[in-house]
This record gives structure tokens, sequence and C-alpha cells, in this order.
């Protein structure tokens, strides 16, 4: 702008001292074209259209999630000089503001695309990104700053359990039961004579046809094996030396067996004391997913898994003790905590002796695994412990 007054200023003090034509001629120019530039430029650029993509949304521990923008110049004006730049998540990439300088042609557009890869658990918010130019004969900057809605989930890291060791009262899958009020269509028992109580859809027709006798269906009585992971994120529990490990070790464990038992057809529930990064509500006490079975509810836990942190709150026995009672006394309940202590034994023994099976995983390598007044106790110091569950 300074440049562009001294511009004037120096053609109207030539065009004042020579009174030549042709000066005069430059120090209108040196008015006109500056003003007109910046009108076309301003022009072009509040006319710059910028779309935003990112595929996909949601990726699982190292997998890669492509961010594309697209700016189009929707004017007949180009645009010489374009700067870019994407804001990233600091923690998936280096550097995390990436662009550069471009020339867009009138009616074209640029095209710009880069990998984030899931390197760390979470939930990642985009952007923003920055347009910047100037105009080239006034030197005047145009910058627009857009916000990004897209954000970026990391599910945690999932250990393949392969030795299967998890004790369990009940067998992995579903269970045959005779005092359960339903029964379960996919397992065919037989077929027995009509009663007039039968439903009309429970009539077999072609068998009926065949021995002229309406004939029924008859399925088997079951009831799905359900196991809650308790995950103990309470910051006082966690060493002050080595808590991020911990903490991410523990998110672990619980996606592994999560992902271990849903793949054998068990119903998963999860309970969790910690906090979460979408909510910032102090009062948050706890963050359940009741039992159910399938790999939607799956992301539906990984999904928490990867929004969870540590938070300070109160005592876990308790916590374990009270949303104990809101499952059927069956239920296997595993338990993930930094470490064990009496408070939480005493908890622990006392929902066994209501018959509900409990396995408790500690983050330590201390008397190695083991039965303790009937709590399966198993130490998981690393992820190498995991897949010899």
């Amino acid at each position: 702008m300074i440049r562009w007054f001294s511009l004037v200023f120096f053609f109207g003090i030539l065009s004042l001292l020579f009174r030549v034509h042709f000066l005069y001629v430059l120090f209108y120019l040196s008015i006109v074209l500056p003003l007109l530039s910046r009108y076309l430029s301003r022009f072009a650029f509040s006319n710059l259209k910028l779309d935003v993509s990112l595929e996909p949304r949601n990726i699982f521990y190292r997998e890669v999630s492509r961010f594309s923008i697209t700016v189009s110049n929707e004017t007949f004006l180009p645009v010489y000089w374009l700067e870019t730049v994407s804001y990233l998540p600091e923690k998936l990439i280096f550097p995390y503001k990436v662009g550069g300088l471009h020339r867009i042609p009138s009616k074209g557009k640029i095209s710009l695309s880069y990998e984030i890869k899931g390197i760390k658990r979470g939930v990642y918010q985009l952007g923003p990104v920055v347009l910047q130019t100037s105009d080239i004969i006034s030197g005047e900057e145009f910058k627009n700053t857009f916000r990004v809605n897209d954000r970026l989930t990391v599910y945690p890291k999932i250990v393949p359990i392969v030795s299967g060791r998890i004790h369990s009262y009940q067998p992995v899958g579903e269970l045959r039961s005779d005092e359960v009020a339903f029964e379960d269509p996919s397992l065919f028992r037989g077929t027995r004579e009509y009663s007039t109580s039968d439903p009309i859809k429970r009539i077999h027709w072609k068998l009926s046809a065949r021995t002229g006798v309406l004939q029924v269906k008859m399925y088997e009585p079951t009831v799905g094996a359900q196991s809650v992971i308790f995950l103990n994120l309470r910051y006082q529990d966690y060493s002050t030396f080595d808590r991020d490990y911990k903490v991410e070790l523990a998110i672990t464990l619980a996606s592994s067996l999560a992902t271990f038992l849903i793949k054998k057809k068990q119903e998963v529930g999860l309970v969790t004391n910690g906090g979460d990064m979408l909510i910032e509500d102090t009062n948050l006490t706890v963050q359940k997913i009741p039992p159910k079975r399938g790999e939607e509810h799956l992301i539906r836990i990984l999904e928490l898994l990867a929004r969870v942190t540590p938070r300070r709150t109160d005592d876990f026995p308790p916590l374990v003790y009270s949303e104990s009672l809101s499952f059927p006394r069956w239920v296997n309940l595993l338990v993930i905590t930094p470490r064990e202590n009496e408070q939480l034994m005493k908890t622990l023994i006392g929902i066994n002796r209501r018959g509900t099976n409990i396995s408790l995983f500690t983050l330590i390598d201390y008397k190695g695994d083991r039965r303790e007044e009937g709590i399966f106790i198993y130490e998981v110091p690393n992820e190498d412990k995991i897949k010899a569950l």
C-alpha cells in the first residue's frame, strides 16, 4: 500500500513539473489500475469455493485416512498465486501444517490430498483450512479461514488373543437353557403336533401337508453368554512415571478382550469410570454400554474406547459393586485395573459368592497368573501377555 502511494505521488510530481501528456496518463493509470486490480482480485478471491473430504472418518490403529481439499475458481479471472495451509492432527502427522503455493486459472481448480496414519487412538478435529493471496499491483492481502466439521476417530489397538486361556464358567458362544423364556429361531430342534395355543407362524406347512396333521416348529431355548468389561481409568490409581503407557495398555486390553469375545458370539458390555474427550461434564460418573453381540456393537465399544481418558474420580471398588447388581448373576465380569488392592479383592470376592464368574486383569508383573478366593487373576504388564491370555 505504501509503495502504491509512493508511485502515485512520484508520477503526480513529475506531471506537475514537466506538464507532459504522457506523464499525466501515467499519473491517472497509477491511480485507476491499482483500484481496479484490487477490486478484481477481491472479487476472484471471494468466489473461490472450498470442498473438503475425509475418507474414511473411522479407522483402526495404523490404518490410513485421506484428507482432501479442492479449491475451485468460479470466475473468469485467474488467481495468480494462492497459498493454502491445512491444519492436521498434531499427534498423528508431522509437520501438522501442510500446504503450498498454487496458481488457479479461470474456471479452474486445484486438488490436494494428505494421508493421515492412525498411530495413536483418539478423536481428532481437522482444520482449519486457510486460503491467502494478495493483489499483484497494490499488494493488498486477502485471507479466509474455513472451519472443518470432520473428526477423525482412531480406534484403539487390538492385540489378537491366540491362547484363549481366559477362565469362564460359561462356554464361549451360547448356552442351552431350559429356564429361559425365549427361543432362538436359528436353532431348529424338531416338530410336534399343533395345539390351539400355538401361533400360526410356527406351523410347518410342508411337513403338515405330507403327514396330513398340523405340525409346529420347535427351537432350542437359549441364553447368550454375557461378559461385561469393567475398565478402571481412575487417575489416582496409576503411577506417575508410567501412567500414559499403562492407561493405553489398559484400553488396548479392553478392546482386545471385547473383540475376542464378540468374535466368539458372546454378548459383551463395557463399564468405565474414565472421562470422554468430547464431553466436558465434570459430573460424569460412569460410562457404560449394555451387553450385546455383533460387529456393529463392537464398533460402538471401540468408539467409546477411542474417546475415553483417565480422570480424577471416586474409588473403583464401589463402582464395580453397584454396577454389577444391574447384571444377571451368571454374567462374566472382566475387571481391568492397574493393580489389585485389599478393598477391590473384598468387593470381587463378595460378588463372586453370588455365583458371578470374575476375572481380574492387573497391569503389573508380580506373582504371575493365579486363582485367589475364586477370583482368576491375570497379570498383563505388556502387550505380549495379551496374546497369551
